[in-house]
């Protein structure tokens, strides 16, 4: 009887041993198979954090590369504007000397002893000295402007003021119209306020000097 218990205990123990090693060798293929997706998904969260890194670089690239152009395109406007100036400069410059060398050569040329000294300057015509004065004073201030220009204090200085110009912000169209419709308007109404006043103040003169009369 004894020996029947401890043969069936045998065998129980057995057969749990048994289960238990399938228990463990399923638990295992379970996580052998899981291992593979587990490693995908880590993949492919990798490559997913890879993509969004290139592409937030991308943006980044994308967004140095515009404020570089936009910091160009306002240097270049800042340039046109400095440039402009010293256009304008040389041309007012030119037509001014142009005009001061005309009226002294004129002078000169009505004097006895310039005609003696230089008879071929004072032989010239009017309309030929005023051509040649203004070439004569474009040059000069073309020159001038230009030596100006390339100083490096003076580029420093005209490219700090045209920065600070850039800085400035200008009104829109829209805003240019109302205000200009605005002062039209104003200017109107005071016209009309200050002529009907003064046919007013007229009318009552009249009847008050010829009462007095």
């Amino acid at each position: 009887m004894a020996t029947r218990k401890e043969k069936e205990a045998a065998r129980k123990g057995s057969e749990k041993a048994a289960d238990e090693a399938a228990h463990d060798e399923g638990a295992e293929a379970s996580l052998a198979v899981r291992e593979p997706s587990d490693l995908d998904a880590a993949a492919d969260d990798s490559e997913e954090a890879n993509e969004e890194s290139q592409e937030g670089e991308q943006s980044d690239e994308l967004a140095a590369g515009d404020s570089e152009e936009e910091s160009v395109a306002r240097q270049l406007g800042a340039d046109r504007y400095v440039m402009a100036g010293f256009f304008a400069l040389a041309i007012l410059g030119g037509y001014v000397l142009g005009k001061v060398t005309q009226t002294i050569w004129a002078n000169l040329a009505s004097r006895d002893w310039f005609n003696q000294a230089l008879p071929s300057l004072a032989a010239i015509s009017e309309e030929s000295r005023t051509t040649l004065a203004m070439v004569f004073g474009g040059v000069v201030s073309l020159v001038v402007v230009l030596r100006t220009y390339r100083r490096p204090d003076v580029r420093e200085w005209t490219d700090e003021v045209a920065s600070e110009l850039m800085k400035v912000k200008w009104p829109t169209k829209k805003d240019v119209t109302n205000s200009t419709l605005v002062v039209i308007a104003a200017s109107s109404f005071a016209t009309l306020y200050l002529a009907l006043l003064d046919r007013l103040w007229s009318f009552v003169t009249g009847i008050v000097y010829r009462t007095g009369s």
